[in-house]
């Protein structure tokens, strides 16, 4: 498909209802809804942005996995994105961080819409999800302290009917380790769980099958 066509598509899909919590609680049916009753806690915020662009005739977005560090977030898939300055939206907040951590220069970034915010309990972040595009294939800079590598992957391959798997995990609580079952995406040969899944399912269940 033509990408300004499948653009103007998306742009239409954002006049529709998102589909929300309901599209989360396909990829975290782990998360106890107690725990993600966030408004007592405080969170900090903070924004990311799934990135569509065209290459080669085909229709990408990007992920990062991130560098191994002493954190929550050491060595997943995400989207570039990250915590809320003072004085910024949450829209600047997401063009920003693109910028520090891939090098996409805000000026070329085309802002569709806003997804539904997405609570992580684990590092207590109350996450706002941007979807934006370049009308043209970026020249990524990776910002080497934080990213380990970008992942290009075409947007059909979020339709694939395999496209969600299960795997087993591990997760520390409180009263010790526990296994859950855990669906997750695999893009890429890659295992994208937890809020980049969750994001990204809202995401392919709004603009559908059809795109």
């Amino acid at each position: 498909m033509d990408f300004k066509i499948r653009i103007n598509k998306i742009f239409k899909a954002f006049d529709r209802p998102l589909p929300g919590k309901v599209a989360h609680k396909e990829l975290a049916p782990y998360r106890n809804e107690i725990e993600l009753d966030f408004k007592n806690k405080n969170p900090k915020v903070a924004s990311t942005l799934l990135l569509i662009y065209p290459k080669d005739g085909e229709t990408f977005f990007c992920l990062i996995e991130r560098q191994e560090y002493e954190g929550t977030h050491s060595n997943q898939i995400s989207f570039p994105g990250g915590k809320n300055e003072s004085g910024e939206s949450m829209k600047e907040t997401a063009l920003r961080e693109t910028k520090e951590e891939i090098g996409v220069d805000p000026i070329s970034i085309n802002i569709i819409g806003e997804l539904t915010q997405v609570y992580v309990p684990p590092s207590n972040f109350l996450i706002h999800p941007f979807v934006g595009y370049c009308d043209f294939t970026p020249v990524f800079n990776p910002n080497e302290r934080e990213v380990k590598r970008i992942i290009e992957v075409k947007i059909e391959e979020l339709h694939k009917k395999e496209v969600v798997k299960i795997k087993k995990m591990n997760f520390k609580k409180s009263s010790g380790n526990v296994n859950f079952e855990v669906p997750y995406l695999d893009l890429n040969n890659k295992i994208v769980w937890g809020a980049t899944s969750v994001i990204l399912n809202e995401f392919r269940n709004l603009i559908s099958a059809k795109i």
